[in-house]
């Protein structure tokens, strides 16, 4: 995974330092930013030069920052730039490591000692709520964000922003990304298509099939081949989670869900998930299911896909860039050949991809802060730079090898919640023309100038080929978009009082009956009493909490 987060978000960090350094001179386009709109210096009246407003902040001080000589946290080419382009100066009351960043702010809240500005977790707001301690931003937002930051933080159609409200006030930003980029695909080695003369799958009897064929007739020959990827974490996020499968059949593992009533129910236990299990044990009896997955993680279970002993696995669009990359390329030779497709149907319902909300956390404001509307200009001014690579000086930044991950030094950082999918849109065609000219920003010419590069010869670029080729994962997900595929987690608040207790348990034993379940050493039925003692453990009054939280938040 770590491997993967590089791969994946390499690009992303070129277009984003462009964002640290917004230190310019240039004014902003036209169109984009007015004295009313947030982005005028916060210090500064008619021609006269005001001293800069201060915010306070707390910071967590990541390791992987590399800082320029003789810069550090507290004083750096980043806070330079907001000082210098909006009057706004940083002032960090105390900085700490990842490990101890948490029970210190923790410690913060409980004593009332918060700064003007803070990143915080959902339970965390909700305590920052109920103590009364964070300003509503309502009209502050209203007034200072841009049109151009109001339309990126609804880009998903408002349930981000949403999930920072309480009672109809908005009272944190949310760290926004893209809910899509969870969504899963079917991974499969296309060569062996191919080579057995099989079709792409279109349903998931396709599926079942193509992984009954790459079981029996050995297309790998390695002496013994098994048909899909899974591992010990099966539910759980990771480059082979099978929640794709799941969905084939209109399950939604670890999701809320609401049901015909209009309550929100558990997807974990609904009849959908038995249907689905039946048929993973009935692959597992028939010999398509490695026996030993329940013991081993991605790195094992991937020995398998690298010895060509498995073609088929569920996972999001980063897969070709880990693991897959090492198993497809070697020598400069491209030896398996894997491309993803969308995940398919057991009927003639579509199969929707479920996804979860993409927020990890928001940023707050004291309710002492002096200058709140300081933190709306922050943002305005990292939406504005992000999205308008090359209209602010400062890309020396870009190419100082000295300086790493800057961007983690912005005050405040949001991220969009719809690029990879409108990539989705763009790229592919740029490609078939070989045509880049449409491309904007930086994120997607890179794409595409590694598609070419792999497509006129060098392997060493396959991974970016699946993501952003046509039909591409980014295609996908941006097919889903348009058929309107995408099943989002019904329930985003904080962990109640149950379900911080109950949860935990719950899952470890859903996930030991369904690993059980798998196996054949369970039968099938077992599920149902599953559900029952589900149920009769905690299972129900927490589907309570959680719609007593629903009723709340629908009121909003």
């Amino acid at each position: 995974m770590k491997r993967m987060s590089r791969l994946a978000l390499s690009c992303l960090m070129i277009v984003v330092l462009i964002v640290l350094s917004a230190c310019g001179t240039k004014e902003p386009k036209e169109g984009t930013s007015t004295p009313n709109t947030g982005n005028t210096p916060a210090a500064s009246v008619g021609n006269e030069k005001a001293e800069p407003v201060e915010i306070t902040m707390v910071r967590e001080n990541y390791a992987d920052v590399k800082y320029l000589s003789g810069e550090s946290i507290d004083k750096n080419a980043v806070s330079d730039a907001y000082e210098k382009e909006l009057g706004i100066k940083i002032k960090n009351l105390w900085v700490a490591d990842s490990t101890q960043y948490q029970q210190k702010l923790q410690m913060s809240i409980s004593s009332n000692d918060i700064p003007d500005l803070m990143f915080v977790s959902m339970p965390q707001l909700q305590q920052l709520i109920e103590a009364d301690m964070i300003l509503d931003l309502t009209d502050i937002y209203e007034k200072t964000a841009t049109a151009e930051t109001k339309a990126y933080l609804t880009g998903d159609g408002g349930n981000q922003l949403n999930s920072a409200k309480h009672q109809g006030k908005l009272m944190a930003i949310p760290s926004t990304n893209s809910p899509y980029n969870s969504a899963s695909h079917v991974w499969l080695r296309r060569d062996w298509l191919k080579q057995l003369n099989l079709p792409e799958p279109k349903t998931m009897q396709d599926v079942l099939s193509i992984s009954e064929a790459f079981t029996k007739q050995d297309p790998g020959g390695s002496g013994k081949s098994y048909g899909i990827a899974l591992t010990k974490a099966l539910l759980s996020e990771g480059a082979f989670m099978i929640s794709g499968f799941f969905n084939g059949y209109h399950a939604y593992p670890g999701q809320w869900i609401k049901d015909d009533s209009g309550k929100l129910v558990f997807g974990s236990i609904q009849p959908e998930m038995k249907l689905a299990l039946k048929q993973l044990q009935d692959m597992y009896k028939d010999g398509q299911i490695d026996p030993e997955f329940a013991v081993k993680d991605v790195v094992k279970e991937n020995e398998l896909l690298a010895s060509n002993k498995i073609g088929i696995t569920y996972g999001p669009f980063w897969l070709s860039a880990y693991p897959l990359m090492d198993n497809a390329v070697k020598d400069g030779v491209l030896v398996q050949d894997w491309w993803p497709y969308p995940i398919v149907s057991h009927d003639a319902v579509p199969a929707m991809t479920q996804v979860e909300m993409g927020v990890d956390g928001y940023w707050v404001v004291s309710k002492k802060a002096k200058h709140p509307e300081a933190a709306i200009k922050l943002l305005n001014k990292w939406i504005q730079a992000y999205e308008h690579p090359g209209e602010t000086d400062g890309v020396y930044l870009l190419h100082n090898e000295e300086a790493q991950n800057y961007y983690k030094l912005n005050p405040i950082r949001v991220f969009s919640q719809t690029h990879n999918v409108t990539l989705g849109e763009v790229v592919p065609k740029a490609i078939e023309s070989r045509d880049p000219s449409s491309l904007k920003g930086v994120e997607g010419p890179n794409r595409y100038g590694k598609v070419v590069k792999y497509l006129d010869g060098d392997t060493s670029q396959w991974s970016e080929w699946p993501i952003s080729g046509p039909g591409g994962t980014f295609s996908i997900m941006y097919q889903y978009l348009q058929q309107n595929r995408y099943h989002i987690n019904a329930f985003y608040g904080a962990p109640g009082p149950v379900m911080t207790e109950k949860k935990p348990v719950l899952d470890t034993k859903m996930h030991e009956v369904f690993i059980k379940i798998i196996m054949n050493q369970l039968p099938i039925d077992k599920f149902d009493e599953f559900v029952a003692e589900w149920k009769k453990l905690g299972g129900d009054e927490m589907t309570n909490e959680v719609n007593e939280w629903y009723v709340k938040v629908s009121q909003n």
